[in-house]
């Protein structure tokens, strides 16, 4: 694409001075009778970045029809597809440019990964990653391997992927998010802090890192750092549904329970769809004494995520607080979900023992008792000796207690809904 004052029509272009490349580009294809490819080119380059992307794809033909044997006009046309989301096209177009390059070209294997990932073909993405890799692709290449390998379930190569890229390029604020979230989940916690503080260090509202440190510090009960944190996510990304929810559930723990709530329906405001948003407003609901409310937020997270237990244990437990006879098959429901999970039989277990129905009680209490000998879940063991003195006091055969095994001397049972002061809030509505 060489020629004449071709320096000239890019200068105007990197320097944004589209009108004067215009008029040079005209200038140019009138005095060579419209055979300038450059200003072809050139033309085409502006309106796909104005967002004419129809009207750059008949320039760019042009440059194809004047020189077949040019790859650059055909890697143009593949990127306008892909921005039109034509995407097979866009992979037909970008195997032309790859057969027509001399060298091999990153730039092409790593937009082919993803058109093979936006068309589902995820295995043939990855290895097209792999080749943009090998070609020098840096960063984008590495980062875009590692995303294709985790949609695979191949989380240590993924770890792997992001671990080169980290060490062979000087990767920015994303790539090092999502590689420190990656780490977080894989339970390597010291290098996942590492990674999280270099991406907000290069850019302060990077939300992705904002919300895995929140969610760190959270679990280690520091939670004005984790507000701070979460508060930069929203900053950032207002609109974030897990910031949102991630903040009420951090103003709850600090008994801010109006604060809460607003961030709850905020987040399900954003995400009405989201099943999570859905099942965290209805649990603050109950702390708040609102069953109603919280057992029409948490009906539609079970419509939307049927096998989620815990959903269907807070329908119990909202049913329950209503009066509603339907709590004893919510409560089943939910331990014929997951019967290995010891919560869901120790809240079985007094529902019977609330009900009145001792042997059922002492059943559910002995298989939560042999569940706990494997999980070793103090908390949960303590609120089963509270369970099992409750037994006793209701005059149940102690014989008949043994059998869930010895009690744990620890009395901090840890209650799954705890409420505040009754005059904190009116009556629910009904």
């Amino acid at each position: 694409m060489s020629g004449p004052r071709n320096w000239l029509l890019h200068a105007r272009y990197v320097r944004g001075e589209h009108d004067l490349c215009v008029a040079l580009a005209d200038k140019l294809q009138h005095d060579t009778s419209s055979t300038h490819r450059y200003a072809f080119y050139i033309k085409g380059s502006i309106l796909a970045d104005v967002g004419r992307l129809q009207d750059a794809l008949d320039k760019f033909h042009t440059c194809i029809k004047l020189q077949p044997h040019d790859p650059e006009p055909l890697k143009q046309v593949a990127k306008c597809l892909f921005r039109q989301g034509r995407y097979q096209l866009s992979r037909e177009a970008y195997l032309e440019a790859d057969k027509l390059s001399k060298h091999p070209d990153p730039e092409i294997y790593a937009v082919l990964a993803e058109c093979a990932q936006n068309l589902g073909d995820i295995e043939h993405g990855v290895e097209w990653a792999r080749s943009a890799v090998q070609a020098g692709g840096g960063e984008r290449a590495g980062a875009l391997l590692a995303k294709l390998l985790l949609e695979t379930g191949k989380i240590d190569a993924a770890l792997v992927a992001y671990d080169d890229a980290i060490s062979s390029h000087a990767c920015g604020a994303d790539t090092l998010a999502a590689a420190g979230a990656l780490r977080l989940r894989a339970g390597d916690p010291r290098r996942a802090f590492q990674l999280l503080g270099e991406a907000l260090s290069q850019q302060p509202t990077q939300h992705a890192a904002a919300l895995a440190l929140a969610a760190m510090m959270l679990q280690h009960k520091d939670v004005d750092a984790a507000l701070a944190r979460l508060k930069a996510a929203l900053t950032a990304h207002p609109t974030c549904v897990a910031a949102h929810a991630n903040l009420g559930l951090a103003l709850l723990s600090k008994k801010k329970y109006i604060a809460a709530l607003t961030c709850l329906q905020r987040a399900v405001c954003a995400a009405p769809l989201s099943a999570g948003a859905s099942h965290d407003l209805g649990f603050v609901l109950l702390i708040c004494k609102r069953p109603a409310s919280a057992l029409y937020r948490l009906a539609a997270a079970a419509a939307l995520q049927p096998s989620q237990p815990y959903t269907v244990l807070l329908i119990a437990i909202a049913l329950e607080r209503l009066g509603d006879s339907r709590s004893d098959s919510a409560y089943s429901r939910a331990v014929a979900i997951d019967p290995e999970d010891a919560l869901l039989r120790l809240n079985l277990a007094a529902r019977h023992a609330r009900a009145g129905r001792f042997r059922d009680a002492i059943n559910e209490a002995i298989i939560t008792a042999k569940l706990l000998q494997r999980e070793n879940n103090v908390h949960l063991a303590s609120s089963l000796a509270l369970l099992m003195t409750s037994l006793r006091d209701a005059g149940v055969n102690s014989s008949e207690l043994l059998d869930c095994g010895p009690i744990p001397s620890e009395r901090n049972s840890v209650e799954a809904i705890n409420s505040p002061e009754e005059d904190d809030f009116a009556a629910d509505e009904v």
